[in-house]
């Protein structure tokens, strides 16, 4: 009665935490991050993957056309449709905080002439311009006169290569043919906000191609949308079928379609615990992480089907003692596995392990305590069919088996090429690869560099950048060096020639510098274009102030400035991740053989070999067909180490047939629903599941025949 009592109570107080956790997650604001640098955070770039998650949250639009007015009427329509047009109120705004400024502001042409001592050419020019019936100023002239704050405005919305801003568009004549650009910032925007969008621009770009404009959309977000759409397609057609298998499968070792209703409740209860508990850790846990969720479900068949296999000859109640052992042992071992995977400073990898321990404990806490009393309540109504295995194998075949694997192991880690290149993990359509060479052919940054600027304020940043002649937040707030020796040449301009200006053009009103003006900050342009633009290059660098502007592929590189190129970058940062799981991989290993040691005695070395030999296997084998070894093949490795696990264990823990066929069932199971993943076209998913159909199948064998030879 006292233990009846004392189940009851874990099954409510399972129930409740499920509950509460589950909850929590549900009134936590939390979104899903599918792009790939969210997947890279952590790792000490910080600046990096900020700048790298900045921009690929920009949706570039090229139009190009011989029509003037058919490439306009495009311009403003996307920009119309992505909500992107900015009013006549921003471009005041703007003006007015130069304005409070002029003190301090010169164009680069300017100050150059100034420095030069050039006054009577800029007072001519001047003269010239409020003389002219053609001329026309952005402000007053008594505000300016010499036109220097108009030049300064002017030369904000020129942009490298001929390009003109205008009303939010930049624009610009090639030839015959005209330009128009746009880029928009999504940052805000979740993916069933963006999707709607982009479909009415796509919608709009075959009308106005037919008009002569033709219309190019380019940006990672881009790519991501198309490459989820396409990967759920094959997953929601491929996982159809691996699951009408499995259940075939089941129906056919139990003969009871009953079974899967507890196996529903188990997988569902695990996935809600697993994902509650990575929300509420880590709140916007990547997409990715939910791939991770076929490690409970193949953990969670396998503890379901010794179950249901043990009920078949000691009952529900009885069924739960006769794998009690095992079971434990299997999710200790298990555990450990993925615990390492928390020491990691991915932050990807951290999440893999919370969502993986607390699913895992969920599913086996529901296999004991919930199960026999849903086998008492459906009753189903198990056959006795089964596959008859060999009583005994000889011990020369488990001999030569695991020498093979153990020389295709040895072998798999000098032919394989461990690394991690953006392009084995995606492959872009044709359609959309052919916009982003055109959208980078016109907007023409094809080979364009970053460089990440770090110091302590804004100001430093642009001193920074005035030193290493790059134009970037300085472009838009110089530096209060610059801005005090732009004080001091404006001063020896209105000194020097502003009576003469003023004698020249008939002005009653003394032309006269403004006073009592502060320095220029970046902060002013909250809230305006320009500050949505310094905004865009600000990055987050743990406490300091960091830019990452683009630099020309000229760019030779400067004291203080770090250069890099996203693509290069970013396979070289997902390189040293997938170096740092595969070396808590080994740990994983070097914690569990103790634990094994501890749990089996002199039984480890049998239990241990599947494990590392299916992991040398798999990497022979991916290696073998010219494949490279990512990060995503190393990471399938702690599921492959956690299923395999529980083969060596329940292989170990009993010489009967009906556990070996439980355990066939499994691997079959999982062999079948990860082989699937292998043909996806998304090649983080293809990776994983490519290598645990090898793995799973080499710990499945050497597991197999090391237990007959026990």
């Amino acid at each position: 009665m006292k233990t009846q009592r004392h189940i009851s109570f874990l099954r409510i107080l399972y129930a409740a935490i499920l509950i509460f956790a589950v909850g929590a997650a549900a009134v936590s604001p939390f979104k899903f991050e599918c792009g790939i640098f969210e997947m890279a955070e952590g790792g000490g770039s910080g600046a990096q993957i900020e700048a790298l998650k900045k921009n690929s949250a920009k949706i570039r639009i090229a139009i190009s056309g011989k029509s003037r007015d058919a490439v306009f009427a495009a311009a403003e329509n996307a920009a119309e449709i992505l909500g992107a047009v900015k009013g006549g109120e921003d471009i005041k705004k703007t003006l007015a905080i130069l304005e409070g400024h002029s003190n301090y502001l010169l164009s680069p042409a300017d100050r150059g002439l100034l420095k030069s001592g050039e006054f009577e050419k800029i007072r001519e020019r001047a003269k010239e311009k409020i003389l002219s019936p053609y001329s026309a100023s952005l402000f007053k002239i008594s505000k300016d006169p010499f036109f220097l704050l108009d030049s300064y405005a002017r030369s904000l919305l020129e942009q490298s290569g001929g390009w003109q801003m205008r009303d939010g568009f930049l624009f610009r004549q090639d030839g015959e043919n005209f330009c128009a650009a746009l880029l928009f910032n999504s940052q805000s925007l979740s993916d069933a906000e963006l999707k709607p969008l982009l479909e009415t621009l796509y919608s709009a770009k075959k009308r106005f191609e037919k008009e002569g404009a033709r219309i190019c959309i380019s940006g990672a977000r881009v790519h991501s949308l198309n490459a989820a759409r396409k990967s759920k397609k094959e997953i929601n057609i491929l996982s159809a079928i691996s699951l009408s298998l499995i259940a075939i499968l089941g129906l056919w070792a139990f003969g009871s379609p009953k079974i899967f209703i507890p196996i529903a409740l188990c997988l569902c209860s695990a996935f809600a615990a697993a994902l509650a508990a990575t929300v509420l850790i880590f709140q916007n846990p990547p997409l990715c992480v939910l791939i991770f969720a076929t490690s409970l479900i193949g953990l969670s068949i396998d503890y379901s089907y010794h179950y249901f296999y043990a009920c078949k000859t000691s009952g529900p109640l009885g069924a739960v003692e006769k794998i009690s052992a095992p079971l434990k042992n299997t999710l200790i071992t298990t555990l450990a596995c993925f615990l390492f995977l928390a020491l990691s400073d991915l932050k990807l990898l951290r999440e893999i392990s919370a969502f993986s321990i607390f699913g895992l404990l969920a599913a086996y806490f529901f296999v004991r305590l919930f199960y026999p009393p849903l086998a008492q309540i459906l009753k189903p109504e198990f056959s006795r069919r089964e596959i008859s295995f060999p009583k005994k194998i000889s011990k020369k075949i488990y001999a030569f088996a695991a020498a093979a694997c153990a020389v295709l192991s040895i072998a798999g880690v000098f032919i394989a090429n461990f690394k991690t290149d953006a392009k084995d993990l995606y492959t872009p359509q044709e359609s959309l690869l052919q916009d982003d060479i055109e959208t980078a052919k016109i907007l023409g940054d094809a080979k364009s560099k970053l460089a990440v600027i770090e110091a302590d304020g804004a100001d430093g940043v642009a001193q920074i950048e005035e030193k290493c002649a790059i134009a970037g937040i300085s472009r838009f707030a110089p530096s209060q060096k610059t801005q005090k020796e732009n004080e001091e040449l404006i001063s020896k301009l209105y000194s020097s020639q502003a009576k003469i200006l003023q004698g020249q053009i008939g002005a009653k009103k003394e032309f006269a510098m403004p006073k009592n003006q502060k320095f220029l900050s970046a902060e002013d342009f909250i809230g305006t274009p320009i500050g949505e633009a310094i905004s865009a290059m600000l990055v987050d660098s743990g406490g300091k102030c960091a830019a990452v502007v683009p630099v020309s592929p000229g760019f030779k590189g400067c004291e203080g400035v770090e250069i890099f190129e996203p693509a290069e970058f970013l396979s070289g940062f997902f390189g040293s991740c997938a170096r740092s799981a595969a070396i808590l991989a080994c740990l994983s290993l070097a914690m569990i053989i103790p634990i094994f040691a501890w749990i089996f005695g002199r039984k480890f070395l049998r239990l241990s070999l599947p494990i590392a030999l299916a992991a040398g296997v798999a990497i022979f084998t991916i290696s073998a067909f010219g494949e490279n070894i990512n990060l995503f093949h190393i990471l399938a490795l702690f599921i492959m180490a956690g299923l395999g696990i529980d083969y060596a264990i329940f292989h170990n823990s009993s010489p009967s047939n009906g556990t070996k066929n439980a355990v066939f069932v499994s691997f079959i199971t999982s062999f079948v629903g990860f082989g699937a993943l292998a043909f996806t076209s998304f090649g983080a998913v293809s990776s994983i599941g490519s290598i645990l159909a090898a793995g799973l199948a080499a710990a499945y064998l050497i597991s197999f025949l090391g237990a007959e030879n026990g």
